[in-house]
């Protein structure tokens, strides 16, 4: 590849809308697989450019946390939704009025994956 800063944010978020599809076809694995990838190269980039990248980490790893679920890897899920979430504080804690929508969404998540883990009071 030519010019990877130039292309692979793109990357990252062709891979993370192939999981959204893939999930919605029922190809749970090859949907985790893609969003494995989107995470990896979103922290990656996060790490060289934290104010422009980290908005889309905590995105695909609440996306990855949805995937991990559908395939019954509840704690793993957790993880990935806790990490969402304090990504996702800080950043409202900065800018309320752009970032408190996706922290209420990655809070419901959360909330989700420990209900179904049986956790219901920290739910």
């Amino acid at each position: 590849m030519g010019r990877p800063d130039a292309f692979t944010p793109d990357l990252a978020m062709s891979l993370n809308n192939q999981s959204n599809q893939l999930a919605g076809l029922g190809r749970r694995e090859e949907a985790l697989a893609a969003i494995e990838e989107a995470v990896a190269i979103r922290r990656e980039l996060a790490l060289g450019r934290p104010d422009a990248f980290t908005p889309d980490l905590a995105m695909s790893l609440n996306n990855q946390s949805n995937q991990l679920a559908g395939l019954g890897r509840r704690e793993e899920a957790l993880a990935a939704i806790e990490e969402a979430v304090a990504i996702r504080r800080e950043l409202a804690l900065g800018r309320p009025d752009a970032f408190t929508p996706d922290l209420a969404m990655s809070l419901n998540n959360q909330s989700n994956q420990l209900a179904d883990l049986g956790r219901r009071e920290e739910a």
